[in-house]
């Protein structure tokens, strides 16, 4: 092999390799990213003056110490009505809920006005066909493009004495949503009773939920001892 052939060739390996350590080492990032929560959540100042409130009632937390255990899709017909923003009755029931829903606590509206979130802890009606949401059900209510969306967006495990704490949007499609329960699956039906009057085991779960990429990740702190009806007080 000729010297120039040979220098071309070793040139040629060299920046393979370097491509190839940079493909890695990005993808390595990525999964070491998004293993945490996002930082566009944790430097949001909702995100901010949450976890400062929680400090300052005596929880010992702090962004690291979330993890992603959970990813999966939102939008489900069982759990969505989707009208015509075009029908003149429908649009106007629309406006009358966004109206009806100002200046409630536990409600937050999207920075277009045109969206809310419901995260009350009590049984509220709901959409147009009279069906009701619970209090471990949360409601939104928005308009996209031509289509009104009234969708029990999340519900949590009442069996797990599950809270909705707090629910604050970073845009027009992202929002968060933070749960205190039980550390036990949703599902589980097996687990012994406890009391909100009893001091039980609880995490925190963040529920990060875009609306336009249709994924909702779920990020869950350490579990530690709480006594739910006393932190229902103090939040």
């Amino acid at each position: 092999m000729k010297k120039d052939t040979l220098s071309y060739y070793l040139f040629a390996c060299v920046v393979l390799l370097v491509i190839g350590g940079v493909i890695v080492n990005v993808d390595e990032q990525r999964k070491v990213d998004r293993s945490k929560i996002p930082e566009k959540v944790e430097l949001y100042r909702g995100f901010q003056r949450w976890i400062t409130n929680l400090r300052n009632k005596g929880f010992e937390t702090n962004a690291d110490e979330f993890k992603l255990i959970e990813e999966n899709e939102i939008y489900n017909t069982q759990w969505m009505a989707v009208y015509s923003f075009d029908e003149e009755s429908e649009r106007e029931w629309f406006y009358e809920n966004l109206n009806n829903h100002r200046d409630i606590k536990k409600v937050v509206f999207s920075p277009s006005d045109q969206e809310f979130i419901d995260y009350r802890d009590a049984k509220r009606p709901g959409d147009l066909d009279g069906s009701s949401f619970e209090p471990n059900e949360v409601r939104f209510l928005g308009q996209k493009e031509d289509k009104i969306i009234d969708a029990r967006i999340l519900d949590c495990s009442v069996r797990a004495n599950c809270y909705f704490d707090r629910a604050y949007f970073l845009d027009n499609d992202v929002f968060v949503i933070s749960e205190f329960s039980r550390n036990i699956h949703k599902k589980d039906v097996e687990s012994p009773e406890c009391l909100i009057t009893d001091e039980c085991i609880y995490t925190i779960k963040l529920h990060i939920i875009d609306l336009k990429q249709n994924k909702r990740l779920v990020y869950e702190s350490e579990p530690f001892d709480m006594i739910m009806s006393i932190m229902k007080k103090e939040l």
